[in-house]
């Protein structure tokens, strides 16, 4: 009988069958936690990969040099956004072009490549977007050790030769950068949403994260001034946040396949 009350025990969740359930279920939860303790790759800002004269708050970059983003650019096509901050220097709406050209003067663009008559390629106050590759504590140390020598860095040394500068933002400018890598691999830059084809960027290699570069003392004329009275930009992965439309619809926002801290 008392055979019975045994066998009745284990078929009806008597306590053996509730010790061995919670033995079960406190086996896999601590499964679950150690699966669950490497959390999936989310977007931000690198602060291993950034200068140390970077401030990083949140997805805002201020301060001055060379700033990444934590995932890399892993998929075909992708769009995000820098959303400039700038108060003091708002875009005004009738900003539309008379006889003293001051619309082409705000949406002028410093390029690299040499150029006739165009006094903005110097202007050593202009913001620079596009991609960089990996950086580490080894690259800003090294390039710090240049700059105390004397010499003057190269895009190629200081990071940003997969940048372009664009000079005279005004506050809520909105910086677009579309990256392909299919085909022939591109680099496309929009200001607020208007294409800037003088910039784009072709044929580039390598894993690469989205950047920014922010010089020291970047302000309205190229007047130096504090880096905490200077500009801050957000960079923006969200589709839901974008204030303009890519450039075609096959860049989808940046996805968060893998990244680091």
């Amino acid at each position: 009988m008392g055979a019975c009350c045994s066998c009745f025990d284990a078929i009806s969740g008597g306590k053996h069958s509730s010790q061995n359930g919670s033995s079960s279920t406190e086996m896999t939860s601590r499964n679950n936690t150690s699966k669950g303790s490497i959390p999936p790759p989310a977007h931000g800002l690198s602060r291993a990969m950034s200068a140390p004269t970077i401030r990083l708050q949140g997805f805002t970059v201020s301060g001055s040099g060379l700033a990444l983003a934590k995932i890399p650019i892993e998929q075909d096509a992708a769009y995000w956004e820098w959303h400039v901050d700038l108060p003091g220097l708002p875009r005004h709406p009738d900003d539309n072009g008379d006889e003293n050209d001051d619309e082409d003067r705000m949406h002028s663009v410093n390029m690299d490549e040499d150029t006739d008559n165009n006094d903005d390629e110097d202007d050593p106050y202009a913001l620079k977007f596009g991609v960089a590759t990996r950086k580490d504590r080894h690259f800003y140390k090294s390039l710090e050790n240049v700059e105390e020598e004397g010499d003057e860095a190269s895009s190629r040394d200081d990071g940003t030769v997969l940048m372009r500068p664009i000079a005279n933002l005004r506050h809520n400018d909105v910086i677009g950068v579309a990256v392909q890598q299919s085909d022939l691999p591109m680099i496309q830059f929009l200001l607020n949403g208007e294409p800037l084809p003088e910039c784009t960027i072709n044929r580039f290699r390598g894993t690469v994260y989205p950047a920014v570069y922010i010089p020291p003392g970047a302000a309205e004329g190229g007047d130096r001034i504090d880096d905490d009275e200077g500009i801050s930009l957000t960079a923006e992965f969200d589709e839901d946040h974008f204030r303009e439309m890519s450039p075609h619809a096959r860049f989808g926002p940046l996805l968060a396949a893998r990244g680091i801290l």
